[in-house]
């Protein structure tokens, strides 16, 4: 399995991230990396298999393959699911007044969702013939409201 952010990737963001009594967040980014695939497989690839009329691709039995994606182009949305979806919510006490957690957990969901659009936007480097490089063929955007053919 490929991984997209490690610990280290988390303290560029917030460098004191250990310093809060949880000494490992391995299962934390595991869930937030197995999260950006689950929203790529949501938001991206249906919009893959248009046009590919392949009895396999029509049946909806092809799923993409986690291997195949760039992970230095998901490293940093991994990053944001991990902090505001997963560590944040751990750390915060949700109390009448929101406490520092809650205000971090807030902001990093929402840069989660600005950078995953951004990387629809761009393209998603996937290799789809496993040949090693993404070429530009298979890093199209996906555009929206927009009818393909």
């Amino acid at each position: 399995m490929t991984t997209l952010a490690t610990i280290s990737d988390i303290q560029e963001y917030e460098p004191d991230i250990l310093d809060f009594g949880i000494p490992d967040f391995e299962a934390e980014l595991t869930k937030a990396q197995n999260d950006v695939f689950r929203d790529l497989r949501i938001q991206w690839w249906p919009t893959q298999m248009v046009g590919a009329y392949d009895v396999k691709y029509l049946a909806g039995s092809v799923e993409p393959s986690e291997n195949l994606y760039t992970a230095s182009q998901l490293t940093r949305a991994t990053v944001y699911r991990t902090l505001g979806y997963h560590i944040f919510p751990k750390l915060s006490k949700f109390e009448v007044e929101p406490d520092i957690f809650e205000r971090k957990m807030e902001f990093y969901r929402r840069e989660y969702s600005e950078e995953f659009d951004r990387i629809l936007r761009d393209g998603v480097e996937y290799d789809r013939d496993s040949s090693g490089t993404v070429t530009d063929a298979e890093k199209e955007p996906t555009h929206y409201l927009r009818l393909k053919r």
